[in-house]
């Protein structure tokens, strides 16, 4: 029996292993496109299902200023486009940490890149007339200056082939090297000839910019300067123009750990929508466009697994994301107050379109609302303390987001169980019913939230399926899952 036992364990491990490598996101290959200065750059390639015709390609360049940044801000988009049926590239290039170099030499990387490309498009198979240069920030600005830019090529390269793209795709691009915009300090004496608004000229490939009308690194205003003089120059180019955010915000949750989805997927949605009207690529996009960030907020009941099965039962138009701390309390002084925790904090990062909070389970135990010693700055009661501290987390994900959705739940119920850790359960019981969940209807009213009441919802199927009298198995999770996510459809 042991001996079963052992494999089965064994078993499971590896299957969890695979199941995190799975989460990883890799290049299918890489490969050398310029040797410089005794250093070699390579192109991080994401291969296509193998199709009879050349594919596009999409060739990506990572930002940091011209000074930092990895390929991998990429990977994630590079993945998607290979999906798509397109070579997709994540490219590397000279930055001033790792090469001592300067924007100067990342515009002729950028550039050698794309005529790489071009010039091996046979042993790529990819259409040589069908190369789009893409990127962020810094990368977005040597993108765009692969088509701006004439010179600063490299000599030993055959300069017969060209360097300009046929599309370009730039997310909150550097467009202004002056005081005007980002990176003067760094292009001293030069300030303008690497500058997309002081290079612009007719007969650019089409281009797609993506800004934050919040970014305080780019102003928002270069990008529709940029615009504005691109199309007098009779150029087409499209701003997409995202309320409420700041820079970098196109990053979705595998480079930027905690950031969410939603705006990776509003842009790659429209990438693919400019890619396919250009015959790049064919059919719908296959990621959703609009997606709503969903934070659940609470204790052990929120920790375990019903912010996951609700995931599932809400789909992809959703992002659910759990924020749940075993023990947490909006009371201060106690084990594990939430507002101190990294919890709480990641929950206002991830910058949710929707918050369900569910606190009150350990706020009712008499270990905490009765102890007259806990250290606490606020002066009241502990019931006053659990209103204002409510109040406050309503409000500051409302600072978060002016839009968002907040649902106050009331904690689901409780009973005593042979299986109890808390010794004085009766009075936790009484509590919650006397204080917390009406102090938490009196806040959804004053606060103008919605309310779910989760201690009705489930008190006819709680005994069923609690595993102690507080918590719930996983079927009983499932059933939580579905009545919230009824409410929220």
């Amino acid at each position: 029996m042991k001996s079963k036992k052992t494999i089965i364990i064994l078993l499971l491990l590896f299957v969890s292993i695979l199941n995190v490598g799975a989460q990883n996101i890799t290049p299918d290959k890489k490969i050398v496109y310029k040797e410089v200065n005794g250093d070699s750059l390579y192109l991080h390639l994401f291969k296509p299902k193998l199709s009879k015709k050349p594919t596009a390609v999409i060739v990506f360049f990572f930002g940091g200023g011209w000074v930092g940044g990895t390929p991998e801000q990429f990977y994630q988009q590079s993945k998607y486009f290979a999906s798509r049926g397109i070579l997709a590239i994540s490219a590397e290039y000279r930055i001033q940490k790792t090469h001592k170099s300067s924007p100067f030499d990342a515009v002729e990387d950028a550039k050698s890149a794309i005529r790489f490309v071009r010039e091996n498009a046979k042993e790529l198979h990819i259409n040589p007339n069908k190369i789009i240069a893409s990127g962020g920030s810094a990368g977005g600005h040597i993108a765009i200056n692969t088509a701006l830019i004439d010179g600063l090529d490299n000599s030993k390269e055959n300069l017969s082939v060209s360097s300009i793209p046929n599309a370009i795709v730039a997310y909150n691009p550097v467009l202004d090297t002056t005081k005007k915009g980002y990176g003067s300090k760094k292009v001293i004496g030069r300030e303008t000839e690497i500058s997309p608004c002081h290079q612009v000229k007719k007969n650019m490939p089409p281009m797609l910019i993506f800004h934050g009308k919040e970014d305080k690194t780019v102003p928002f205003e270069n990008a529709e300067r940029f615009t504005n003089l691109m199309k007098k120059a009779g150029n087409n180019i499209e701003l997409i123009a995202i309320e409420n955010v700041d820079h970098g915000f196109f990053n979705g949750d595998f480079f930027r750990k905690g950031a969410g989805n939603k705006y990776y997927n509003l842009t790659t949605y429209q990438t693919d929508v400019f890619l396919e009207k250009l015959c790049y690529i064919k059919g719908k996009p296959t990621v959703v466009k609009n997606i709503k960030h969903i934070s659940c907020i609470g204790d052990s009941n929120t920790e375990a697994k019903y912010p996951k099965f609700l995931q599932d039962k809400l789909g992809e138009k959703y992002q659910v994301k759990n924020f749940g701390k075993g023990g947490a309390t909006l009371l201060n002084g106690t084990n594990h107050p939430y507002f101190k925790k990294k919890h709480y904090k990641n929950s206002l990062k991830f910058t949710p379109d929707i918050v369900l909070i569910m606190f009150g389970t350990n706020d009712a135990n008499s270990k905490w609302c009765l102890d007259a010693s806990r250290k606490t700055d606020f002066i009241g009661t502990a019931q006053e303390e659990f209103k204002s501290q409510y109040i406050k987390l309503i409000n500051n994900y409302k600072r978060k987001n002016a839009n968002v959705e907040i649902y106050v739940l009331t904690p689901m119920p409780i009973y005593e169980h042979r299986k109890s850790r808390d010794p004085k359960i009766k009075e936790r019981i009484k509590h919650l019913n006397e204080w917390v969940i009406p102090t938490i209807k009196e806040i959804a009213t004053e606060q103008n939230v919605t309310l779910l009441d989760v201690n009705k919802l489930m008190k006819d199927v709680f005994v069923k399926y609690t595993k102690d009298g507080v918590h719930l198995n996983n079927e009983g999770y499932k059933v939580l899952a579905n009545k919230i996510a009824k409410a929220i459809k």
